[in-house]
């Protein structure tokens, strides 16, 4: 009876104690998962902000403006590789596409219109002179091109005026003028021969005989 007794006046501490334990060791894994939890949190967001919404190089956007410039720019050195092959064609295809990126690209016009001379596409070639000269009326390049339309068209006095121009302007590059079988025609008329291009007036230079284009290179 004393044994029932004593056993009776713990009962409730061993309840207690039972209810403590069972607390501890049903709470312990929730406990753990919620840290766990956090720390995968924070993995998570630090890899999704890592260049996940840059554009660009170098982390940097890049508007749609400089995307069309730089589509002009590589369309235009493209269309000078084929161009310096001799593939007229898909030098012509380049350079219009340049154009159609960039419309100020004063460059493309200027090979795109000694690209129909090559191809002997007289109209296209007058028709993108007048754009060029829109786009800078004061580049020799742009003159020394009208100065060969004229020659191949069989315009020498024209051609003359226009020569004079494009030197007038800064066109340096006497060695071409020699050279050219564009301004052939105008080196055999009386208008060249008679001219203002006297020897005094040459500047020495040097020359690539390989680079028939009449644009500045990007």
């Amino acid at each position: 009876m004393n044994q029932n007794r004593k056993l009776i006046k713990y009962l409730p501490h061993l309840g207690l104690l039972a209810l403590i334990v069972f607390l501890i060791t049903d709470t312990a894994p929730i406990i753990l998962s919620t840290s766990n939890s956090g720390k995968s949190s924070k993995k998570m967001e630090g890899s999704h902000k890592e260049g996940s919404h840059n554009e660009g190089s170098n982390g940097q956007s890049i508007s749609q403006e400089e995307k069309e410039k730089r589509m002009g720019i590589f369309h235009y050195n493209e269309g000078n590789k084929s161009f310096k092959e001799g593939r007229f064609d898909e030098a012509i295809d380049n350079y219009k596409k340049a154009l159609h990126h960039n419309k100020t690209l004063k460059e493309a016009a200027i090979n795109l219109s000694t690209a129909y001379m090559k191809n002997s596409n007289f109209d296209k070639a007058l028709e993108t002179l007048k754009v060029g000269i829109a786009l800078d009326p004061t580049n020799p390049h742009i003159h020394y091109n009208y100065a060969c339309y004229y020659s191949l068209t069989g315009q020498p006095k024209a051609s003359m005026e226009k020569l004079e121009e494009a030197i007038r302007l800064g066109f340096t590059n006497f060695k071409q003028i020699e050279t050219d079988p564009d301004l052939e025609k105008l080196r055999r008329s009386p208008e060249f021969k008679n001219g203002a291009l006297t020897s005094n007036t040459k500047i020495s230079f040097e020359w690539d005989q390989g680079d028939r284009t009449r644009g500045v290179d990007l």
